[in-house]
């Protein structure tokens, strides 16, 4: 364990958790491969899907090298298994998440020491019988029921396809009637609302996780377009704010080095910045800080193109 991993441990002792959202795998493996046939942009399926495993996996090592506990990962989008891309999409990439308990990742569970879970795939198991999406997640939930789980490991989460309203309500609707009304009895005991939230985290994350993690510390996205997609559903769902951050790299997030994944860590660490717990700022503005935030801020709000969220257009620099 490096120095820095066992810092993040020490900070973190219920252990660091993120979700790391991957956005423009299809545009990471085109900026990451050439085409010497002219068929620029062109996706060979079996290269593009050793492609991303290796990238996924590579994000894995990163963050569990660098002192993290637990990982999400969203996937897929519920969306994808309907049609929103054309069937040619939905056969092609959908496909490639049985992967995730193939002999591949397996081997690099067990190197990393980490426990897989599948999150989002009731969503797939409500599907009629006979439906290739349903057969898959069937696999996956019989691959997670054989899997030798052990206290203490790293855990990844993959978030495929989740409909989290649906979680949720499947949460509630398969407790027996004595287990709910001593959650309900429960529930009635607790005045303060932090520990509300919390207890209320613990159940619900339980039951769609399929395991327990703290409330997640960050989010890890890309705004390679402008927009700031959200994509990870069931766990975003469940926050309420509080010290959670997000972040978005300007480029694909397969992109990602352990050098800038550091300096994200190293971030939600040291906090800093004009942050007030009082009832104003006194003490934090120097005369100097103010004229410069002041002049900062009034030539962003002349600058309409300044706001976080337009798309980017391929012809701007």
């Amino acid at each position: 364990m490096t120095e820095f991993a066992a810092r993040v441990r020490s900070h973190f002792p219920e252990g660091l958790t993120g979700i790391i959202a991957v956005g423009g795998t299809r545009t990471s493996y085109v900026l990451s491969t050439a085409t010497a046939d002219g068929a620029l942009g062109r996706i060979d399926v079996s290269k593009y899907a050793e492609f991303s495993a290796e990238r996924y996996l590579g994000l894995l090592r990163m963050f569990f090298d660098l002192g993290g506990q637990n990982l999400i990962v969203p996937v897929l989008s519920y969306q994808a298994f309907a049609n929103e891309r054309g069937p040619e999409y939905t056969k092609e990439y959908t496909g490639f998440l049985r992967w995730l308990a193939g002999d591949y990742f397996q081997r690099a569970y067990r190197e990393l020491n980490v426990d897989p879970y599948f999150c989002g795939i009731d969503t797939l198991l409500h599907l009629p019988k006979g439906d290739p999406a349903r057969e898959m997640a069937e696999e996956l939930r019989d691959f997670a029921a054989g899997w030798p789980y052990a206290p203490g490991r790293h855990i990844v989460i993959w978030e495929v396809a989740p409909i989290p309203l649906y979680s949720f309500w499947r949460a509630v609707a398969d407790l027996e009637p004595g287990q709910r009304r001593a959650f309900d009895e429960e529930l009635a005991t607790v005045t303060n609302l932090d520990e509300l939230y919390r207890r209320l985290f613990r159940f619900y994350a339980a039951s769609a996780f399929g395991t327990e993690i703290p409330v997640p510390h960050f989010y890890l996205g890309t705004n390679r377009n402008g927009d700031l997609k959200l994509r990870a559903p069931m766990s975003l769902s469940m926050l309420c704010g509080g010290g959670f951050r997000a972040f978005f790299t300007p480029y694909p997030t397969l992109f990602l080095t352990s050098e800038t994944l550091r300096t994200i860590i190293e971030d939600l660490m040291t906090g800093g910045g004009l942050r007030s717990f009082r009832k104003d700022y006194e003490g934090q503005y120097t005369e100097e800080l103010l004229r410069k935030e002041r002049e900062r801020v009034l030539a962003l709000r002349d600058d309409p193109r300044s706001t976080v969220g337009l798309l980017r257009r391929t012809d701007e620099r």
